[in-house]
């Protein structure tokens, strides 16, 4: 081989060998560079890192503010007008279910059940009447209207024959017959008014007057009976367990009515309020831009200052249909009520009605989801989304298209991509600190 250069050699100049020599050790750098810059390019492109991407679970959070309140809650009122004689129980007093809470005066109440009473027995009276009406004393007498008028006609008649024979034998005057047959005439008429006289006694024990002295001894039977229920209530107690509250009534000159024995309430008046502890809400508001991720039965984590290291849980069980007026958004945006029942196996001593609470709502939760940086997110030409991906340090990458999904805090959620390394463009700094 050494002769065969040599022999090439003795046809060159010594300026083209110069110039082959060159041109051969430029050839011989760029083969010794290309397999490590290309290596390198492959491992970490220009401005650009690997990341590995595992599916992991990804969730969303709302948060919320609002309160505890009781999950049962109920206002007692006045059954009926009257004073109020005795008060059992003192604002914040803890009650439990059947003990007495007040007692009020009925003297007003008694006097409408005797007047209740005394209809009540009027229209009894009138009812049995109607359903033995053959038997009444009104049907009675018309009957017997109707038999006196018979038998004066029939015993008219009689006499009007045998005059009529007598006035044929001329031992009678005419007179006398004219007189009989003016009076049997009157008595037929007679007759025929006393007939329909029992008629229309007959009618009156049936049809519409029967059904109104019916529907009229029922009402009284029940305005009765409804005095009586709620003469009953004059001694009011605990519908159930909880604590007991006075409410706000009407107000005078800027002082609530407060109350106590003596006050004069009216029926339907609010006296006490009584909370239950059995289970607690957690109700808060929602602005109008967040509500379309919230629905009825999603889980929800409340916690609070009043109760730290505790966290409860519930589920949302309802959503207002109608919003509230957010005087302090400039946009004049409504807000909604939610509400949150918690779930009684997470409660603790600790908690109270009104606390303020921190609700943490899960909109949205996949085990074993993707994310990956926005910046790893590139469109193509046909204008989808896709990430540089490969399968191992070592694999050729890729272009592979993917969808997204919602946005995380870990990144924004993509499918279609399995594990391994995406490509996330770093800035200069990053790229420095990284070398």
């Amino acid at each position: 081989m050494n002769s065969a250069i040599n022999r090439f050699a003795s046809f060159l100049s010594p300026r083209q060998w110069l110039v082959v020599t060159l041109l051969a050790a430029c050839i011989g750098g760029a083969l010794l560079l290309f397999p490590w810059s290309k290596a390198k390019e492959t491992a970490n492109p220009l401005g650009a890192s690997w990341l590995p991407v595992q599916p992991q679970l990804l969730e969303n959070r709302l948060g919320l503010a609002g309160r505890i309140e009781p999950a049962t809650k109920l206002t007692i009122t006045a059954p009926f007008e009257g004073t109020l004689l005795k008060l059992a129980v003192a604002e914040g007093q803890r009650v439990r279910q059947g003990q007495h809470l007040l007692t009020l005066d009925t003297t007003q109440l008694n006097i409408q059940l005797r007047e209740a009473l005394s209809e009540l027995l009027k229209a009894q009276r009138a009812d049995d009447e109607m359903r033995d009406w053959l038997n009444s004393d009104e049907v009675a007498r018309a009957r017997r209207s109707v038999s006196t008028a018979e038998m004066a006609l029939k015993n008219t008649r009689a006499k009007l024959a045998d005059t009529r024979r007598l006035f044929e034998r001329g031992i009678v005057a005419r007179m006398e017959v004219d007189e009989l047959e003016q009076q049997a005439q009157q008595q037929e008429t007679d007759l025929l008014g006393a007939q329909g006289e029992l008629k229309a006694a007959l009618a009156k024990g049936q049809g519409e007057s029967r059904q109104i002295a019916e529907m009229a001894f029922v009402n009284a039977q029940a305005n009765y009976h409804t005095l009586k229920a709620l003469e009953a209530q004059r001694e009011i107690r605990a519908p159930f367990a909880g604590i007991v509250f006075f409410p706000k009534n009407d107000k005078k000159e800027g002082n609530e009515v407060p109350i106590q024995a003596g006050l004069r309430a009216t029926q339907g008046m609010a006296l006490l309020e009584i909370a239950g502890l059995e289970r607690f809400n957690a109700v808060a508001r929602v602005e109008e831009a967040d509500l379309h991720q919230l629905k009825e039965g999603m889980a929800v984590q409340v916690t609070g200052d009043g109760f730290e290291g505790i966290t409860l849980r519930g589920t949302i069980t309802n959503i207002g249909a109608r919003g509230n007026n957010n005087a302090e958004s400039p946009q004049g945006s409504a807000t909604y009520d939610v509400t949150v029942s918690i779930d009684p196996k997470t409660t603790d001593p600790r908690v109270r009605l009104g606390m303020s609470a921190r609700l943490s709502v899960l909109t949205y939760r996949s085990k074993s989801g993707f994310a990956v940086p926005a910046e790893a997110i590139t469109q193509d030409e046909q204008g989808q989304s896709v990430v540089t991906y490969r399968k191992g340090r070592g694999d050729k990458p890729r272009p592979i298209k993917v969808t997204t999904g919602h946005a995380m805090p870990q990144g924004v959620e993509v499918f279609g991509l399995a594990p391994g390394y995406v490509s996330v463009p770093q800035t200069e700094k990053a790229a420095d600190a990284e070398e």
